[in-house]
């Protein structure tokens, strides 16, 4: 299997659409039909950034043998002081959004007819993350959501367990040295997996109380010993105890968080930071990217077996000049975006 970057073939049969701002994250709306294509974006970079509500709608002005019948209509903006640096759904109706100034902002998808969208403004949370208990804010870096519970990580080390109906901190988990927390992820509604700046990944059970995790793994490759940062976390859709992680040197790890001592190198298809994982819906599929601009595709196979499984195929879907920082997948589609102003949009099937 050749690195990535060396003369990859590269299909070039994707749709791409240029934006005003650079895009730190993008997600697809849930739960929606096959004829509905509505997806979120957050900005970065900007004076004033914003969550974007997005619906891919037939171009007017295109020909009626255009070859791309979908352009992307914005439907509604929550503009924000800071970097958007993470974002997910509490549930098809109900997002949730964090900045680089700490501030947590949760919106309500209202439906205003089959075609169309609009953003209510819920609540807000500032401050969520200082320094030493001080005024000093610091930046949040990564938030997930499960069950209307919502888990944020902090440049401070710090995770907060926050009430999404609330809108409240039910408990905050403190970390001895203080070690920025670079993505975290609820696998289970009293499990959350915090990637640490320090190499550390800490599986903490949160319906105990206290600051020590339940378990803990270092991200250190086994032939130089040497830690990376964890970069992004997501689970196999099938087996939530399944946990994938990309790291900062381009490697992905599987972990089965029953197995809380013993993870594995499955995955060496990145040549730079793994940016974002995600999965196929109803697929044996695996998508990756990294901060070079890389997308690739990996068929997984003896999932049957629940814990068992291996890489059948990769292959490369694309490559852009700049960075992808965020991906996602539905049905039928992969979006992708990052530091080129772009959006791209590929047939999966």
């Amino acid at each position: 299997m050749d690195a990535a970057g060396n003369d990859l073939d590269i299909p070039n049969d994707i749709q791409s659409f240029l934006l005003s701002s650079k895009m730190s994250c993008v997600r697809w709306v849930p739960n929606q039909t096959e004829d509905e294509h509505f997806f979120v974006t957050g900005s970065w970079g900007d004076k004033v950034n914003a969550v974007n509500l997005w619906n891919l709608v037939h171009d007017e002005l295109a020909d009626a043998d255009s070859t791309v019948p979908l352009v992307p209509k914005s439907t509604a903006k929550f503009c924000v002081t800071g970097d958007v640096v993470g974002f997910g759904f509490i549930d098809d109706k109900h997002l949730v959004s964090v900045t680089s100034e700490g501030t947590l902002s949760v919106l309500d998808l209202n439906r205003e007819s089959a075609l169309s969208y609009d953003f209510t403004h819920k609540f807000n949370m500032h401050d969520l993350h200082t320094f030493d208990g001080r005024q000093s804010v610091c930046s949040a870096m990564s938030v997930s959501a499960f069950d209307q519970y919502i888990v944020t990580g902090g440049e401070d080390g710090n995770l907060n367990i926050i009430s999404g109906n609330a809108g409240k901190v039910i408990s905050t988990i403190q970390h001895p040295d203080n070690s920025s927390i670079r993505c975290v992820s609820f696998i289970y509604p009293s499990v959350v997996v915090a990637g640490r700046h320090c190499g550390l990944l800490n599986c903490y059970d949160t319906r105990e109380s206290g600051n020590k995790p339940a378990f803990s793994l270092e991200t250190c490759h086994e032939e130089d010993h040497e830690m990376t940062v964890p970069m992004c976390i997501n689970y196999l859709p099938k087996h939530k105890s399944l946990i994938l992680v990309g790291l900062e040197n381009g490697s992905i790890i599987n972990w089965d968080i029953r197995k809380p001592y013993d993870a594995s190198y499955e995955f060496g298809g990145h040549s730079d930071p793994v940016t974002d994982i995600q999965f196929a819906k109803e697929q044996d599929i695996m998508f990756s990217a990294d901060a070079g601009g890389l997308v690739t595709e990996w068929t997984l196979s003896n999932l049957s077996s629940f814990v068992d499984y291996s890489i059948e195929r990769r292959q490369p879907r694309m490559k852009d000049f700049k960075p992808i920082n965020s991906i996602d997948v539905n049905v039928r589609q992969m979006i992708c975006c990052g530091d080129a102003e772009m959006l791209f949009i590929l047939d999966l099937w």
